[in-house]
């Protein structure tokens, strides 16, 4: 399985996916300043190609979204509308010059942290007659994993589609709920879906592999991908965050809240040494906390569970903190946020 060998969780991207999000916020009508709000972007940095986006600040422009339009299936989609290879930038010259499709999935696959996609694409050539582009959204927060999934999904067809190529897909495969599959059926060609399964995986006849491109260019496809390595050890290089880590580490269980000082053991560092190091790169260990524990009630209470058992699980001494502090993140309480999801259904 060829795969992006970087953990690149701990990474950050290029901007397309957080162009994409606040087009398809302002194509219902949103201001790009609500949508970027509380992530440090503002809205002249997205003119900027070289801008690179860390990961909790895509999930916060995500959760902005979502706030404002409802997570609802179907929206994941229409942000993938608002793809297109002039946006994908090298990668997607890369792509439109090479000769193969396999070399097409290959620089997509490689190169799939300067396009800053959330889950993570890998080809799977294990099978005789078939080949899986498989997107592993296990590194994405539970409450966004459903539309992020749902949208890296639909950017698949996009691409075809912008590359001139017909997918003649065998089926595709969901880890994902029957509603979110009934959106991306829309978009999927006439390809069998499949929900609730054990993977999310577009499986294809290996012989797709061979189709030649029908823009084809030797010498720009060489030019083209040096510049892309070029970018993406530039990007490797730009830096490693441990407040990236740390959060990464207070999502691994959202029902769960290890300490300050598990986390540190964890890091094999001290209290004293975790703490500095947050806040050299402007961050707190409570404030990614505060984070963690948003998505995590989030995705809590839309499973059913009551407001008492949230608040516990999430450390809070008092049901009323828990309270409180929902409200001040998501603007309404958390049986307020219960009820709008009931009538969004």
């Amino acid at each position: 399985m060829i795969g992006f060998g970087t953990s690149s969780g701990v990474l950050p991207r290029g901007s397309v996916s957080v162009r994409m999000m606040v087009g398809a916020g302002q194509a219902r009508g949103l201001d790009d300043t609500l949508l970027l709000s509380g992530t440090g972007i503002e809205p002249a940095d997205l003119a900027d190609e070289e801008l690179r986006i860390w990961p909790e600040q895509e999930f916060a422009v995500a959760r902005n979204l979502i706030r404002a339009v409802g997570d609802r299936p179907g929206l994941g989609v229409e942000t993938a509308a608002e793809a297109s290879l002039g946006k994908a930038g090298l990668v997607g010259l890369a792509a439109l010059a090479s000769a193969t499709m396999r070399d097409v999935l290959n620089i997509a696959v490689r190169y799939q942290a300067l396009v800053s996609v959330a889950a993570h694409y890998s080809l799977d050539e294990s099978g005789d007659d078939e080949v899986a582009l498989v997107a592993d959204g296990s590194a994405i927060p539970s409450d966004l994993r459903g539309y992020f999934v749902e949208r890296e999904v639909a950017l698949i067809f996009v691409a075809g589609r912008a590359l001139d190529v017909e997918i003649p897909a065998v089926r595709l495969e969901l880890d994902l709920d029957a509603e979110r599959a009934a959106a991306l059926r829309e978009v999927a060609q006439g390809t069998p879906v499949l929900s609730g399964c054990d993977r999310t995986a577009l499986v294809l006849p290996r012989s797709f592999l061979e189709l030649r491109m029908p823009h084809a260019d030797a010498h720009t496809a060489s030019l083209i991908e040096r510049q892309c390595r070029e970018a993406l050890q530039v990007l490797l290089e730009s830096g490693w965050k441990l407040s990236t880590v740390v959060r990464e580490r207070l999502l691994r269980e959202p029902g769960t809240v290890p300490s300050m000082a598990e986390v540190a053991a964890e890091l094999h560092i001290n209290v004293r040494t975790l703490r500095r190091q947050l806040s050299a790169e402007g961050a707190s260990f409570r404030g990614l906390l505060n984070t963690a524990r948003e998505g995590a009630a989030s995705e809590l209470l839309r499973a059913g569970a009551t407001v008492e058992d949230v608040a516990r699980r999430l450390g809070y001494a008092e049901t009323a903190n828990f309270t409180h502090a929902f409200t001040r993140w998501m603007g309404m309480s958390p049986r307020a946020y219960r009820q709008s999801l009931t009538r969004d259904r």
